[in-house]
């Protein structure tokens, strides 16, 4: 079943704001109407950290708790249960109204794990003011290319592995609160002796993850339990002509350090995911690494974004994944030259 020809589905979707929908269907959105950015309580799943967020300038949403996203159209079908022409009937009566019903956690999503931002994001102030004394941590993020402008503007810090837990205290969180955190395990704090990178949303930090700056660490890499989300989603300028989607943590924080619109899928699982959050760019070039896994996940969420939009960038001969460029200036060019052939192929 098609939708009725006589109803302009971009002008129907302009006279209604994307935000005033969600909430009268309910969700209660924080920040101002005006807000680039509103977060609330996801109603396709159960959580209660506020993971669904809407985008004022897209008008699309996205959870990063389920992963489910689009635009106000697909909103509708979700929260109402019902298909496209009715959801577009609906909303061009403006008699839409959502579904006396709760609606239900499809059994098929993955349960959110509980996130505090509030606490996530002192947390990071912590981490942050330790990378700030850290002479070690500080050299190690020089060797791979990213330099204190960098991880600054990137938000990052480093973990020491004491001092955490008396610092959220004194700022008055409870033990109770601590514990469900996801930053301390039964064997202190989670991300000791890492580099600490956060996932902002509106300049709360709702994720965390660590790489460990010690070669010779058993725990290379932490990252908060639960769902992860698309790295660097919530820090993309809008409108952006082009992104790049890289494989891991260091290959993204190289590309945001040199002032790229990037994103990171964080390993090749999940891609449908990684999909969903980037509907609406309107050019993805995928950097993934030069391995047969990172090949083969490539071709995956090209065939999933559609080829239309989507080209996958070749690394450089030699490099194994976009983290070594910051520690290789001479191909760091080379790269850039392949990713603006890239973005501008038609």
């Amino acid at each position: 079943m098609t939708a009725p020809a006589a109803i302009d589905i971009a002008a129907l979707k302009r006279r209604s704001p994307l935000a005033v929908v969600v909430e009268s269907s309910g969700v209660g959105l924080n920040g101002r109407p005006g807000n680039r950015v509103r977060q609330g309580i996801c109603p396709f799943h159960e959580e209660t950290e506020g993971s669904f967020t809407v985008y004022a300038d897209s008008q699309r949403w996205y959870c990063f708790g389920c992963g489910l996203g689009g635009d106000v159209l697909d909103f509708i079908q979700r929260v109402d249960r019902v298909d496209l022409p009715e959801a577009i009937r609906r909303l061009d009566s403006g008699a839409w109204q959502a579904s006396a019903a709760p609606v239900e956690p499809a059994a098929t999503q993955p349960a959110a794990a509980h996130r505090d931002p509030q606490l996530l994001t002192a947390a990071m102030r912590f981490y942050s003011s330790r990378l700030r004394r850290s002479p070690e941590a500080q050299r190690y993020l020089a060797s791979r290319g990213i330099d204190l402008s960098a991880w600054e503007r990137l938000g990052l810090g480093f973990a020491p592995g004491q001092g955490l837990r008396p610092f959220l205290r004194e700022l008055g969180f409870t033990d109770d609160r601590l514990d469900s955190s996801g930053l301390f395990t039964e064997r202190g704090e989670r991300f000791r002796g890492m580099i600490v990178v956060p996932e902002l949303i509106a300049g709360r930090v709702h994720w965390l993850a660590g790489r460990a700056i010690a070669p010779e660490a058993r725990l290379r890499f932490q990252a908060l339990p639960g769902p992860k989300p698309v790295l660097g989603l919530g820090r993309l300028p809008r409108p952006s002509e082009w992104i790049v989607v890289t494989e891991g943590l260091f290959d993204w924080l190289t590309l945001a350090s040199w002032g790229l619109p990037a994103v990171a899928a964080l390993g090749t699982q999940g891609l449908d995911k990684v999909a969903h959050a980037l509907q609406g760019q309107p050019r993805v070039l995928i950097a993934f690494d030069s391995d047969e896994a990172g090949d083969a996940a490539a071709t995956r969420l090209r065939e999933q974004l559609g080829p239309h939009r989507s080209r996958v960038v070749h690394l450089p001969d030699g490099v194994s994944d976009v983290a070594d460029l910051g520690a290789h200036p001479d191909v760091r060019d080379v790269f850039l030259h392949l990713l603006r052939r890239a973005a501008t192929a038609r």
